[in-house]
């Protein structure tokens, strides 16, 4: 397995490596998404690595798929690494959890043509990441059921052709019941609106508000049972916060480098501006950081395929490694000097996307309240 992984890893860079800093930068000026890399990506076979062989994926393990996300986000960036995580994570291993057969292969058939783009809705703009406190609702009635409510901050939602949607179905005392999710095609509701918000990162691959108006879905887009989405949602949550860990630890790859290069090769004052401790030792400090991060991750794709919780790896790994990510972005600017304003340089662009993952899709106060609470069996503060 070790040489099939490499030799996906070699095919990676030779077939991508034209995607350079430039369309990365033209992609995030003009929000438009990145349409040529994705059908390398497709031309690859690399968006349904994590979906079963058996519905015409790759079947390839997790970490093997973690080790491809950590290499596309250190040549490209985030959102060439965001873009691996929405298709094998949300779109593979969502599919691989569908009881119908039918909508199997019907979504398998979207993911392995790369036209699928897939997202999960689950934020909502009075919730937040209360997620507990959802108040999109799907009735049930004449075995269908309709959705109704928005959602907020649902990255590529309206070029999306597989959402995962979690609505509210039963109140109950434990707040985790009653939570149902729903797969489905967007393109096939018009019932389904979106509103694209102008944010700061991830501009290629957009961010929406989603509006439901009495969308009628069947029991069959139901993931897992009624009633208990969380369950059924919480192990994807798991991997794609390993997913985000994976690319900040990319991100920061990519950083550390042109960081490195620009204080060996920037001479002030007679000698390169590397050879002061001011710079070598905050950019010392954040490689260590990425490869303790990036151990915590190897360790959470191993309980991840044994099946056990990898709950704490998870949290913890994409807290550590988006932390160092932002640090390094922030010191890059700082090494750049003036020259990181230029948009040229795409030091503000990675410096912008990194910032993004201190907030989601964890924020840094959730995972340690899950530290916390479930690992050092603190009280709960909420």
């Amino acid at each position: 397995m070790a040489e099939v992984l490499q030799t996906i890893l070699n095919a990676f860079k030779e077939a991508t490596s034209s995607f350079d800093e430039a369309y990365w930068i033209n992609k995030d000026r003009s929000a438009s998404f990145p349409s040529e890399y994705l059908s390398k990506l497709r031309e690859l076979e690399l968006t349904a690595m994590l979906l079963p062989q058996s519905l015409g994926g790759a079947g390839l393990s997790l970490y093997d798929y973690l080790k491809l996300v950590r290499l596309s986000s250190s040549m490209h960036g985030v959102e060439a690494g965001d873009l691996l995580m929405a298709y094998n994570v949300f779109g593979s291993l969502v599919i691989s959890n569908l009881k119908s057969e039918k909508l199997a292969e019907k979504f398998s058939k979207l993911l392995i043509e790369g036209v699928a783009n897939p997202c999960v809705a689950i934020t909502e703009p009075q919730a937040g990441v209360d997620t507990f406190s959802i108040s999109t609702q799907a009735e049930y009635k004449n075995g269908e059921y309709t959705i109704r409510g928005k959602k907020i901050w649902i990255t590529m939602a309206a070029n999306s052709r597989l959402m995962t949607v979690l609505c509210r179905t039963s109140k109950n005392q434990k707040r985790s019941f009653g939570l149902t999710a729903f797969v489905l095609d967007p393109s096939e509701h018009k019932e389904v609106k979106f509103s694209r918000i102008n944010d700061i990162a991830l501009r290629s691959l957009g961010s929406y508000e989603v509006f439901f108006d009495d969308v009628k879905v069947g029991e069959e887009a139901i993931l897992g049972e009624r009633d208990k989405g969380w369950e059924a949602i919480t192990r994807v949550l798991n991997a794609e916060r390993l997913s985000t860990a994976a690319i900040a630890c990319g991100v920061s790859d990519l950083l550390l480098k042109k960081a490195t290069w620009y204080a060996s090769n920037r001479v002030v004052f007679g000698r390169p501006i590397g050879s002061n401790q001011a710079i070598q030792f905050p950019l010392a400090l954040c490689k260590a950081c990425v490869e303790a991060a990036w151990r915590l991750v190897i360790e959470g794709a191993k309980k991840f395929e044994k099946g056990e919780n990898a709950a704490f790896e998870a949290n913890a790994s994409a807290l550590l490694a988006s932390k160092t990510a932002y640090e390094v972005s922030d010191i890059a600017m700082q090494v750049f000097g003036g020259m990181s304003f230029a948009v040229e340089t795409g030091i503000e662009l990675h410096w912008r996307n990194a910032r993004l993952l201190r907030v989601g899709p964890v924020p840094e106060q959730m995972a340690l309240s899950f530290i916390a609470h479930n690992v050092l069996g603190l009280p709960r503060s909420f």
